[in-house]
């Protein structure tokens, strides 16, 4: 997914705010679970909600106010009640800026985990892990 820079993604000396990173995650990969077929209000209306359980984000550069990203989704694990994505974001000129990961649970409507709907396994792509979250590349 491309992400362009925009003021509001920046802090006061034009470099991207640390956290946005997180926004920038979600957005790839809503689209990459739509992709797919999968779309939250679908698992909500199925009983499934998706809670984040853990998130690491390793940054090696950063990015500033008028650069084009590359943000890469990909899920990586899927067990009964957790999904695992993998992200690395890129700037235009190729350099790895960023990368990370984020734990999905799936939970009831009490917050109790709950198995994904069996069509969850059916749709996900899951890819290779590339990223070992105990020891950053």
């Amino acid at each position: 997914m491309k992400r362009k820079i925009y003021y509001y993604d920046t802090d006061c000396g034009g470099v991207v705010y640390h956290a946005n990173y997180l926004r920038f995650y979600e957005e790839a990969r809503t689209a990459e679970l739509e992709e797919a077929g999968l779309t939250v209000k679908q698992l909500m209306k199925d009983g499934c909600y998706i809670v984040v359980s853990h998130q690491e984000i390793f940054y090696k550069y950063p990015a500033f106010y008028g650069d084009e990203l590359e943000v890469s989704a990909k899920a990586v694990e899927l067990t009964p009640v957790r999904l695992i994505y993998e992200y690395h974001i890129t700037k235009q000129d190729g350099r790895l800026i960023n990368y990370g990961t984020t734990t999905l649970v799936s939970v009831d409507k009490q917050g109790a985990p709950a198995p994904w709907p069996p069509y969850v396994a059916q749709r996900v792509r899951l890819h290779p892990k590339t990223i070992n979250v105990r020891k950053p590349v």
